[in-house]
């Protein structure tokens, strides 16, 4: 079976495994397919470097895609960032 026939559940069984680049594979397929919940697991597992190298501007990519898409969880995720980002913006020196 290859990863275009595989599913949500096929990935999350890899995860469990600990075969998290399996994982990761399965769920980047699916993702790119428009998939939210494969969406929040790749953003996920790219916030935390699992099974693919940590990166957070990948992982706010599929966050986005799938909050998007208005999965409950990642919604949370991209909303803590988003005003996380706006407490840390410089307040500009008044004249």
């Amino acid at each position: 079976m290859n990863n275009y026939t595989k599913t949500l559940a096929d990935g999350l069984s890899a995860y469990e495994q600990r075969n998290y680049k399996q994982a990761a594979e399965i769920w980047a397929v699916l993702a790119n397919q428009g998939d939210a919940e494969a969406q929040f697991s790749l953003g996920v597992m790219f916030k935390n470097g699992i099974g693919v190298p940590q990166n957070d501007t990948e992982a706010m990519s599929w966050l986005r895609k799938s909050a998007d898409q208005n999965h409950e969880h990642a919604k949370l995720i991209v909303d803590v960032v988003d005003r996380e980002s706006e407490d840390n913006v410089p307040v500009p020196p008044q004249s």
